[in-house]
């Protein structure tokens, strides 16, 4: 689980850099973000639309867990649905806690409260989270286990990335990354 929340994560962040990419932005991502490498969003809208990407990925990604665990029992694709339901529960908690992110955002520019798009993504993981639990038989230690698994991985990804709270180090792939970007040159 912990290499499929590696690549998941990563591929949601790929998902804002290809859409901001087509709709003209140069783009840049590291473990845990994704943004224009220089100026900024020609409009809210582009900016929306950039932000909904990750999500539509992680959705999808849980969506076709959720199938090969409930039609297929396929171990994987109970890994894949708990994945993306973890991974945009905890998004949805840390937009409460600190800044707005993904569905937070679109939430506010669609004149909602920062909650109520954030939800429409997490309730239906967590009705497909439970559904392929039951489908696969797995009990409380076995859900217990993959949400340690879980929280260790994001964590780790969050550290590695310079982006805990209060942490202003650059991220592990910052030697990576576009000389404007830069920790150093940011600092």
């Amino acid at each position: 689980m912990f290499a499929i929340i590696i690549v998941t994560m990563l591929m949601h962040e790929l998902s804002h850099v290809i859409v901001g990419t087509a709709l003209g932005y140069d783009m840049y991502f590291t473990l845990t973000k994704a943004a224009v490498i220089e100026g900024g969003w020609r409009s809210d809208l582009d900016y929306a639309i950039v932000s909904i990407a990750g999500p539509i990925f992680t959705a999808a990604m849980g969506l076709l867990g959720a199938w090969l665990a409930i039609t297929k029992r396929m171990a994987i694709g109970y890994e894949l649905i708990f994945v993306a339901f973890m991974q945009r529960f905890l998004a949805m908690v840390m937009s409460g806690l600190f800044i707005p992110n993904d569905e937070a955002r679109v939430s506010l520019f669609l004149g909602f409260d920062w909650w109520v798009v954030p939800l429409m993504f997490v309730l239906p993981l967590l009705a497909l989270t439970i559904w392929s639990s039951r489908v696969m038989k797995y009990g409380l230690v076995v859900n217990f286990l993959c949400y340690l698994t879980a929280s260790a991985a994001f964590t780790v990804m969050v550290l590695f990335d310079g982006q805990m709270v209060g942490f202003t180090g650059p991220s592990i792939v910052d030697p990576l990354l576009p000389e404007q970007v830069r920790y150093g040159a940011n600092g």
